[in-house]
């Protein structure tokens, strides 16, 4: 029987922002922004066993558990915390001579015990816990603290608008094909996202089973698509040797592929007579087809460990025209 609810003393999560920022107007056109931006966030829920397998010395194999008529027992604590440190800047450009942009940038650094209840990627903690015993919550969520999954150290994002020139003595039928396009693109890159290594096998508690780390695994590493990091940091645990303490590798080390893309669109609104307009739309997504891989493998002791097996779409063009009256 499995169970999983709600704590006994569940409290309403909540969150703090503060913000500190400086505006300074440079010249007629442009406009800079600098500013240090946090949060911190409280009593967010976290699913924690309180029901793990019990262990002997010289145990090999799990066995009966702590309450043996459940199998997993899993309330929602309100324990987690979060914080979020970021320097943010941009300059932006209003319209100057029919064009315009802005260009941001994020320094960043998401940390928390958990990102989400159920979200991909992310494990159970690799300790159980004890209701009413606070210690060995503290004890749970220190094993727990790192990265945030959606955690980015660097983001650049550009974006911007102009009106085409139309050519001049070109006639009147061409000045009104030619002329009156407007081009709009974002062009955006960051670094990756984390994850975390653990054995698809858990550990002899039936709890999260982390391996062991013996370097950094981000130094130096391959960033293939065969191997992105370096998995011989990693060591993977006999079950037997799991009862006595968990893996030393913490959680979400391990940094995926960042990515750059930039987005074109060209439009034309021509106006037919009173009331009715035709709009001509080029679009091109990902214009340069540049990679965006998926997360390597983080399952120690399988095939894909390591290994980089998705990626997103590649350029996509599309054409449209559209009558509107």
């Amino acid at each position: 029987m499995i169970f999983i609810g709600w704590g006994t003393d569940f409290q309403t999560p909540y969150a703090q922002h503060f913000n500190l920022t400086w505006q300074q107007q440079l010249g007629e056109y442009f406009g800079a922004e600098v500013g240090y931006v946090g949060s911190r966030g409280y009593h967010l829920p976290i699913f924690m066993e309180v029901n793990p397998g019990l262990y002997a010395t010289r145990q090999t194999l799990p066995g009966a558990r702590l309450f043996p008529a459940f199998s997993l027992v899993r309330p929602t604590f309100s324990v987690v915390r979060s914080w979020l440190e970021s320097l943010q800047a941009s300059l932006r450009m209003r319209e100057m001579h029919h064009i315009n942009f802005l260009a941001s940038y994020t320094l960043g650094h998401a940390i928390d015990h958990v990102s989400g209840l159920n979200i991909g990627g992310e494990q159970r903690p690799v300790l159980p816990v004890t209701i009413g015993d606070d210690a060995s919550i503290d004890q749970a969520l220190a094993f727990e603290k790192g990265d945030a999954l959606f955690d980015v150290r660097h983001r650049v994002v550009i974006s911007f608008g102009a009106e085409l020139p139309t050519p001049k003595q070109m006639g009147a039928i061409m000045e009104n094909v030619v002329g009156g396009w407007q081009v709009n693109g974002i062009v955006q890159a960051q670094t990756g996202f984390p994850t975390g290594v653990y054995d698809p096998t858990t550990d002899i508690r039936y709890l999260t089973n982390r391996p062991d780390v013996t370097c950094d695994p981000n130094a130096n590493a391959p960033h293939t698509v065969d191997q992105w990091f370096d998995t011989s940091c990693f060591v993977r645990r006999a079950v037997p040797n799991t009862g006595t303490r968990p893996g030393n590798a913490g959680r979400n080390t391990v940094r995926g592929p960042g990515f750059a893309r930039t987005d074109l669109s060209f439009f034309k609104n021509i106006d037919v007579w009173a009331g009715h307009r035709i709009q001509l739309r080029a679009e091109a997504f990902n214009l340069f087809n540049q990679s965006r891989f998926g997360q390597p493998g983080n399952q120690i002791g399988t095939a894909n460990f390591g290994r980089i097996t998705s990626s997103e779409d590649g350029r996509i063009i599309q054409l449209a025209a559209k009558y509107s009256f």
